[in-house]
């Protein structure tokens, strides 16, 4: 088995494990959405690591080369949209998809011109590094609540961008040189990347799930230690004063506390006022 294999099958694992986990969080938090976009995106991240195991263990064009790549780019660009999800924004599929269209068409135009074989690595670079800055600047751009959440996976996916940045540089001055020496080491470089990108990047998201279900945990339970104190009262139209000091209906201060407000009549105000019993 060689090293290439070797890196492969690790990247495959990681994924497996990030991907199930979270899936795992979504099927038992009930996240909604935004986490949903997410998950496909880890699992589509997965499934080319997959078909990258499977190009270097089966026999030559028994899977194209050009498929776990262009998944790859499908990949990152699900998790752009998951950023615009996770952001509020209207999700810009028409121009995300023409990004991922756009390089399935250079990847088709490299492979048909041999000599110009090296640049697709410069090409993966600029196209994956574009769309990882894209959705570190959504999150970035987003209200001060989410930007503090989400911190840590746009700063990996911003890294990234340089990374992709720095690895096309590297890849260009190969392709000048025909330096197949250095063409290798930049492959590795990108190989290696791979696993420390998913593992900071869905991890980060998970612990910003955690933290955002934290804080709504956190805000329920002091609504009802809220609602279980005294509560001031006024004895004649039975207002209720808030916080800032303000008299209110009672059924405004409940519901903005998150408790569902409903009438109905005793049986005392039944009698006084109708001369008989509340309809139930």
């Amino acid at each position: 088995m060689s090293q290439e294999t070797v890196v492969y099958l690790i990247n495959l694992l990681i994924g497996v494990i990030l991907a199930g986990v979270m899936s795992q969080y979504w099927r038992l938090e009930s996240s909604g959405q935004s986490l949903h976009l997410w998950i496909v995106a880890a699992w589509t991240l997965t499934a080319a690591d997959l078909l990258f195991v499977a190009r270097s263990m089966l026999p030559p064009d028994a899977v194209p080369r050009m498929l776990p790549t262009i998944t790859v780019t499908c990949g990152h660009a699900l998790l752009l949209l998951a950023a615009q999800r996770s952001a509020g924004r209207t999700l810009q599929t028409r121009w995300i998809g023409g990004v991922v269209a756009v390089h399935f068409l250079l990847l088709l135009a490299l492979r048909s011109m041999p000599a110009l074989r090296e640049w697709r690595a410069v090409s993966n670079s600029i196209i994956w590094g574009s769309l990882s800055v894209a959705a570190a600047l959504v999150l970035w751009n987003s209200g001060p609540r989410l930007r503090e959440l989400m911190r840590l996976p746009a700063l990996v996916m911003a890294l990234q961008g340089v990374f992709h940045a720095s690895r096309s540089l590297l890849a260009t001055h190969a392709a000048v040189d025909a330096n197949a020496g250095q063409f290798a080491a930049v492959q590795v470089l990108g190989d290696v990347e791979v696993s420390l990108f998913m593992v900071a990047l869905f991890v980060g998201v998970l612990v910003a799930y955690l933290r955002q279900s934290n804080a709504d945990l956190r805000t329920a339970l002091d609504n009802v230690h809220q609602l279980s104190s005294m509560l001031p009262l006024c004895a004649w139209c039975k207002n209720v004063r808030d916080d800032d000091g303000y008299w209110r209906r009672i059924e405004e201060y409940l519901s903005e506390h998150q408790v569902n407000v409903t009438h109905g009549m005793c049986e005392s105000c039944a009698a006084q006022h109708f001369g008989g019993s509340p309809a139930v």
